[in-house]
């Protein structure tokens, strides 16, 4: 069976009679809502601040792994001055 990543959850004909409500519901709680049909997940509604947070904490990762990679190359490295940079 397939995980369900949600302390909330609602069935697909749940979501099609009031889907205005299940926004409002996962922007009040700020959770995610997982949708299920079948009883399985079939999507997720977040709030826009967890849709915020995520992409913040998706850069965050990049932006380290990208410093993690080039700090080994640090033994290739060479001093320049700042008047050679704008040439």
């Amino acid at each position: 069976m397939n995980a369900i990543h949600a302390d909330i959850t609602i069935g697909v004909t749940e979501l099609r009679d009031s889907p205005t409500r299940i926004l409002k519901l996962a922007e009040d709680e700020d959770q995610a809502v997982a949708i299920l049909n079948h009883n399985k997940p079939a999507g997720y509604i977040i709030s826009p601040r967890m849709m915020e947070a995520m992409l913040d904490s998706i850069a965050d990762r990049i932006a380290e792994n990208r410093a993690k990679a080039r700090i080994t190359t640090l033994s290739h490295a060479r001093r320049v001055k700042l008047d050679e940079i704008n040439e």
